[in-house]
């Protein structure tokens, strides 16, 4: 029987893990490993700030422990280039899908950012992404 529940567990952990997974996460670890990127993953989750002692709001702790991870994806080039162009047009389709809603769009001198949330099933916010481009590059930061 216990090893009937660990084959179980084990056919139905990618689809597990593949389930907490959001079209901009996907996006981030498609080019995390790909060269010109930095990438940027930090886990809350994992690590406590002296902050949360000492505060009073319970909403900022609950929300402060409910982020899973935030992730930065930098594409950084010292000029334009079709591959820049490439990447910006994925990162802004991938976000203007249905699951997403635009909340923030700036357009300045040469700097572009859009703000995005995602709400999960339950109606809670699932992510916050922020998409940035200039004349020096790309960078994506989502808080899920």
């Amino acid at each position: 029987m216990k090893k009937l529940i660990v084959v179980m567990i084990a056919a139905f952990m990618p689809v597990i893990l593949t389930a907490q997974n959001t079209p901009l996460s996907s996006l981030y670890d498609r080019y995390a490993s790909e060269p010109g990127f930095e990438t940027t993953e930090i886990l809350p989750g994992s690590m406590s700030f002296d902050w949360e002692k000492t505060a009073d709001n319970v909403q900022v702790k609950e929300m402060m422990q409910n982020i899973e991870s935030i992730r930065i994806l930098k594409f950084k080039s010292d000029k334009p280039n079709a591959d820049q162009d490439i990447l910006w047009k994925k990162m802004q389709k991938t976000a203007a899908g249905e699951q997403y809603t635009e909340v923030v769009t700036v357009n300045a001198d040469k700097v572009r950012v859009n703000m995005f949330m995602m709400k999960g099933p339950d109606g809670n916010t699932r992510e916050i992404a922020m998409l940035e481009r200039d004349e020096k590059g790309i960078m994506m930061v989502t808080v899920t």
